[in-house]
């Protein structure tokens, strides 16, 4: 198994990309902050269709630190912006211990059909994320969610090594799971800083 790491792109904004038009993460993401209360899947009150935030100066952090990685990697094709695609793709990084493989992970969310994550280039996207071999990638829609990699097997071993019905992938997992732990922290620090930076 190579060494994986998460490419340094993921940490800093494409020069020249905008979010435009564009406003779904303003209504498929949750917000639980002192000024700004919204559930997932609801356009933020605050937003003015084709016009944008009315808070924008005093919008929260959540607001300002977040960007999909559309903005953020540059291999991702221009008709990935998320209202285009219909996907939102985004970097999640925890900072409390969560289930093993959403500590830090790459989510690509499709908002109004799943079948839109099986269409290039969104199908494209998710196989180079897969095949970077660095963070669990998962799958969402409608509220559920599944975990594309590690795959079902790998997946099993590294979570129940001792009771696993793949014994054959206990090595495997056991070394999937030290590189991936080695990518956390590094990880929480360098996305703290692009917080920092960008939001």
């Amino acid at each position: 198994m190579s060494e994986a790491s998460v490419p340094e792109t993921y940490f800093s904004l494409v020069p020249g990309r905008q979010c435009g038009e564009c406003m779904v993460c303003c209504e498929y993401l949750p917000i639980s902050t002192a000024g700004l209360v919204k559930p997932a899947e609801v356009l933020c009150g605050n937003c003015v269709v084709n016009r944008g935030c009315s808070i924008y100066a005093t919008r929260p952090n959540v607001c300002r630190t977040w960007h999909c990685l559309w903005r953020r990697d540059p291999a991702m094709p221009d008709e990935l912006r998320p209202d285009k695609s219909g996907v939102i793709f985004a970097l999640v990084v925890h900072y409390e211990p969560r289930y093993v493989f959403e500590n830090a992970h790459i989510t690509c969310m499709a908002m109004k059909s799943r079948s839109d994550l099986a269409v290039a280039p969104a199908s494209d996207a998710i196989g180079r994320y897969i095949g970077e071999s660095s963070l669990p990638v998962w799958l969402s829609y409608g509220g559920g969610k599944t975990l594309a990699y590690p795959d079902e097997q790998l997946a099993d071993a590294v979570v129940n090594p001792l009771t696993t019905r793949f014994p054959h992938l206990v090595e495997a997992g056991k070394k999937w799971l030290e590189r991936y732990e080695s990518l956390v922290e590094p990880l929480q620090l360098k996305n703290a800083r692009f917080d920092s930076e960008f939001g």
